[in-house]
C-alpha cells in the first residue's frame, strides 16, 4: 500500500497521522492523502495509492445516502455526523470540513463510528484538551473554540501570537476582554448568537482588526457549531488575508484606472473573441459609427464595415491564426462606418487568448488624413516628375526640333543667295516654297510651344462662353487649307451652324486646328478629312475622322504621354514635337471634356473631342 507523507511531500501544515479516527484529504474527489487509521477499516485486499478517487475504492456501501454524500463533496458543502454505510455495512458518522492551503481548495474527512453530538465527553473522543490543543497548534490559520456567552474554550497558537497573550490568560475571558469594546467584539457576540439561536447553520464575512503591534489585518472569517458531550460550542476559523487584499485593492485600483484610460482613449480599442467583439469602447463606437450595443450583439456581423478587399484580407489573417500561423500584428484597412463614410485605420492586434481559441485585443488609430496627405504627396512627386519630363521635354524640343526646320531655313537662304543669278524663275520658286515650309514648321512650332509653356504655368486665362463650333472648325480648315491643297487632300465641314458648346473659344480653335493639322500631315495624297459633330444629350462630340496611314495600338498608348517619343513622319516626310496633342489633351480637359481616339494601321483615325453643351442662360 503506498503512501506520502502529508507534511513532508505535500507540505499541508497538519500531520493527520496523529488523528486517532479514519482521515483523510481531498482535492475535488481525488484522495491526495490519508492516516494509517483509514487503512483498518477498507475492504480487504483493497490497494490505496494516491492520488486516487474515493468513489473507487469501495470503502462505503452503495446507498442513496452515499449519492448525497457524494454531492456535498462536489458542491463543497460542509457537513457533520452524516451517517454512512461501510462496505462490511457498519455504521460511521461521516464530517465534511473545507480548507484552503496553498491555494488549494480541500476537504478534510472525518469518520467516526458514532456521532460527536452522541458524546459525553470532550476527552471521550480525542483524548484528552491538550491532544486537541497540539492537533489546532498544526494550522498556521486562527482557531478558537468558544460557549454561548462567548467565552473562549480553545485557542491555536495561531491566535495566541496575533493577541500577544499566551492561552492560559485567555481561557475562559469573554470576547470583549481579548478584544475590547470595539465592533469586532460587536460582530462576533452577534454571530455567535445567531449560530446559537438556529438561523444560520454557518456564517462567512469579512472584518478588520488591529494586533498587538498595531498593524492592520483583513480576516476572512468562518463559524459553524459543534457538539461535545452534549453542549454547543462556537468553532471559529480566522485567515489573514490582508495580502490578499491588499493585491485584490491595488488590482481594483489599477482596474479603475486602467478602465477610465481605455474608455477615454484617443484610439478605438476593442477585445474579439473568434469573429464577435467582447468589448469596445466609446472610440471605436464613434469611430464606427454603431452603439456598444449593436457591436456586442451575439448576431452582429463586423464584415458590415468592411470594405469588400478588407473582407479578403481579415479572412486570410482570421484562417492563418486558427492555424497558428505567424501574421504581423500591425496592418491598414479600409472600413465603411455606418453612415456610409470610407475611413482608413491602421490596426494593432496581439493575441490574448489560450491555445485552439481567437481571443484578440485591438487599437485602431484613423489614418484618413494622414492616407490624404499621402496621396497629396504622391500626386505633387508625380506633378513634379512630369514637370521634370515637361522640362526635358522642353529643352529637347529647343535643341533638335526647332533646330532642324532652322537650319533648313538658314541653309535654303544661303543657297538662294549664293546661286541667285544662275537659278531660274522655276528653281526660285520652289527654294522660296521650301523656305515658307521650314518657316511654317518654326512658327506652328514656336506657337505650340508658346501655348504649352503658358499651360504648364498656369498663366493662360480661361473665359468660358458660348462658342459656334462651326467657326471654330472653320477657321482652322482655313489656316491648313495650304497644306492640304498641296497633297490634295479634301477637308469636309459637316458640323452645323449654330451648334453652339460652353467652352474657352482660343482653347478649342487650338484643339481644333492641332487635330486638323496632324490629320493633313498624316493624310495620303487625293484623301478626306471629315469633320463632324454628334450630339449626345448634354454633350457633344467633335469628330476628326481622315484615312490617312493609321496607328497601331501601342503607338496610341503612348499618345498624350509626356515623356513618350512618338513622333512619326507624315506622309510628304513632315516632322512634328509631338507637344501639339498634350496640349489639345490639356485643353480639352481644361473645359470639362475627354479626348480619344480610334485608329487602325493602314485604314486611317478618328480623334473624338467631349465638350458640354451651351448653357441657355448665357447671351449668345
Amino acid at each position: 500500500m503506498e503512501k506520502e507523507s502529508f507534511y513532508n511531500s505535500i507540505h499541508y501544515q497538519v500531520d493527520i497521522c496523529i488523528f486517532p479516527s479514519p482521515i483523510l484529504i481531498l482535492d475535488g474527489f481525488n484522495i491526495i492523502t490519508f492516516n494509517d487509521e483509514l487503512t483498518k477499516i477498507l475492504p480487504e485486499g483493497a490497494n490505496l495509492s494516491v492520488p486516487k478517487n474515493i468513489q473507487e475504492i469501495g470503502l462505503f456501501r452503495e446507498n442513496q445516502l452515499l449519492q448525497k454524500f457524494y454531492s456535498f463533496i462536489e458542491n463543497r458543502s460542509e457537513v457533520t455526523d452524516f451517517p454512512l454505510s461501510l462496505w462490511n455495512g457498519a455504521t460511521v458518522f461521516v464530517s465534511l470540513r473545507n480548507f484552503q492551503q496553498d491555494g488549494k481548495q480541500l476537504t478534510l474527512v472525518s469518520l467516526f463510528r458514532f456521532a460527536l453530538s452522541q458524546t459525553e465527553k470532550f476527552e471521550t473522543i480525542f483524548g484528552n484538551i491538550n491532544y486537541v490543543k497540539e492537533v489546532l497548534d498544526k494550522f498556521d490559520f486562527w482557531i478558537l473554540i468558544r460557549d454561548r456567552n462567548s467565552n473562549l474554550v480553545l485557542c491555536n497558537k495561531s491566535f495566541e501570537k496575533f493577541v500577544g497573550i499566551p492561552q492560559e490568560k485567555l481561557i475562559g475571558k469573554s470576547i470583549d476582554y481579548i478584544f475590547g469594546s470595539t465592533e469586532v467584539a460587536r460582530i462576533q457576540k452577534e454571530t455567535d448568537k445567531e449560530l446559537f439561536e438556529g438561523k444560520k447553520d454557518q456564517i462567512h464575512f469579512h472584518i478588520q482588526v488591529i494586533d498587538s503591534e498595531g498593524k492592520t489585518h483583513f480576516l476572512e472569517v468562518s463559524k459553524f457549531l459543534i457538539n461535545f458531550g452534549g453542549e454547543s460550542f462556537v468553532f471559529c476559523i480566522s485567515l489573514d488575508t490582508s495580502e490578499l487584499d491588499y493585491i485584490r485593492q491595488l488590482y481594483e485600483e489599477s482596474s479603475t484606472l486602467y478602465r477610465a484610460l481605455i474608455e477615454n482613449a484617443f484610439d478605438a480599442i476593442y477585445l474579439m473573441k473568434g469573429r464577435r467583439y467582447i468589448y469596445v469602447n466609446p472610440r471605436f463606437c464613434e469611430l464606427t459609427g454603431y452603439s456598444y450595443e449593436e457591436l456586442t450583439s451575439p448576431n452582429f456581423d463586423f464584415s458590415v464595415f468592411v470594405s469588400d478587399e478588407s473582407k479578403k484580407f481579415l479572412e486570410e489573417r482570421y484562417r492563418a491564426r486558427l492555424e497558428g500561423r505567424e501574421i504581423p500584428n500591425q496592418y491598414e484597412l479600409e472600413i465603411i462606418n455606418k453612415s456610409g463614410r470610407k475611413i482608413y485605420v491602421e490596426v494593432n492586434t496581439v493575441s490574448v487568448g489560450k491555445p485552439g481559441e481567437v481571443v484578440v485585443m485591438g487599437i485602431m488609430r484613423d489614418i484618413t488624413q494622414r492616407k490624404l496627405y499621402e496621396k497629396q504627396l504622391k500626386e505633387s512627386e508625380e506633378r513634379l516628375r512630369e514637370l521634370n519630363y515637361a522640362k526635358d521635354k522642353f529643352f529637347n524640343i529647343i535643341a533638335h526640333d526647332l533646330r532642324s526646320p532652322l537650319s533648313g531655313l538658314i541653309s535654303l537662304t544661303k543657297m538662294l543667295i549664293e546661286n541667285f543669278e544662275v537659278l531660274s524663275p522655276i528653281e526660285t520658286k520652289e527654294l522660296l516654297v521650301d523656305l515658307l515650309e521650314y518657316a511654317d514648321q518654326s512658327y506652328n512650332l514656336l506657337e505650340n510651344l508658346l501655348q504649352w509653356a503658358k499651360t504648364q504655368t498656369g498663366s493662360i486665362p480661361f473665359k468660358p462662353e458660348n462658342t459656334d463650333l462651326f467657326e471654330v472648325v472653320l477657321s482652322s480648315i482655313v489656316i491648313n487649307e495650304p497644306n492640304a491643297k498641296q497633297k490634295n487632300v479634301k477637308i469636309i465641314n459637316l458640323v452645323q451652324q449654330g451648334s453652339y458648346s460652353y467652352v474657352d473659344r482660343n482653347m478649342i480653335t487650338t484643339v481644333v486646328r492641332n487635330l486638323v493639322s496632324n490629320a493633313v500631315k498624316f493624310s495620303k495624297p487625293g484623301g478626306n478629312i471629315t469633320i463632324n459633330l454628334q450630339d449626345k444629350d448634354n454633350l457633344y462630340e467633335l469628330i476628326v475622322e481622315d484615312n490617312g496611314i493609321g496607328m497601331s495600338k501601342e503607338q496610341i498608348d503612348k499618345l498624350f504621354k509626356l515623356g513618350e517619343n512618338i513622333t512619326t513622319t507624315g506622309t510628304y516626310g513632315e516632322k512634328g514635337s509631338g507637344l501639339g496633342l498634350l496640349l489639345c489633351k490639356e485643353f480639352v480637359e481644361k473645359n470639362g471634356g475627354k479626348i480619344k481616339v480610334e485608329s487602325e494601321i493602314g485604314k486611317g483615325s478618328k480623334f473624338i473631342v467631349i465638350l458640354p453643351k451651351f448653357q441657355p442662360s448665357l447671351t449668345i
